[in-house]
């Protein structure tokens, strides 16, 4: 292998033998104390390659408001007859213990979520390995500014389709972490544990 693609493969052996995932959800608001999850979705692969893909949308049990809907174009009327997010949690977990989680502001904004969300069910939220947010990564590399992830998206060449619908950014942000390794492989030459407490997330 030559360039990029040597890059890519050499620094992505950090991740080889987990299970990793993109994550990403749309919610009713912004503040997960009041808020509630419509949509979530986890893409990406297990350790042995295979595809992994569990997404759905979710009823919150309150109104989604306009403002929110035009964001994700997800309406209180979509999600009616859909169930809460206590019906999908043991599925969630499954497929989240033991992974490396990666999204865009996924510590602050989508775990967050689904800490309060698995709290609200009175169950114990998904342990995962280890979560990696690309926003800190775009922090901590200096990457250009803006530090959307559709702008990161554009700067890498990414096709971000259906933007804030939750299975396309949840995917992006993995591409986005591939593209980050590939331009930036001598920052991942460590352990996985020895990275992450590089970056101090």
């Amino acid at each position: 292998m030559d360039g990029p693609d040597r890059s890519t493969y050499v620094a992505s052996r950090m991740l080889e033998g987990f299970r990793v995932l993109g994550l990403d959800l749309e919610t009713t608001g912004f503040n997960p104390r009041f808020d509630r999850i419509v949509q979530y979705a986890l893409v990406g692969s297990d350790a042995d390659g295979t595809h992994l893909s569990l997404q759905s949308l979710v009823n919150p049990g309150v109104g989604i408001p306009a403002e929110s809907t035009r964001v994700h174009g997800i309406s209180s009327s979509d999600v009616a007859g859909e169930s809460d997010f206590g019906d999908h949690i043991n599925s969630f977990r499954e497929m989240a213990d033991g992974a490396i989680i990666v999204g865009h502001n996924v510590i602050a904004f989508d775990w967050r979520f689904i800490e309060v969300e698995c709290a609200r069910f009175g169950v114990e939220p998904p342990a995962p390995y280890a979560i990696i947010d690309t926003l800190t990564l775009a922090r901590k590399f200096n990457l250009t500014r803006p530090h959307k992830l559709g702008s990161l998206c554009k700067r890498y060449g990414i096709r971000l389709e259906r933007s804030h619908s939750a299975d396309a950014d949840a995917g992006a942000s993995l591409l986005l972490l591939w593209r980050i390794m590939a331009t930036n492989p001598e920052m991942f030459q460590s352990s996985l544990d020895d990275f992450l407490q590089s970056i101090d997330q």
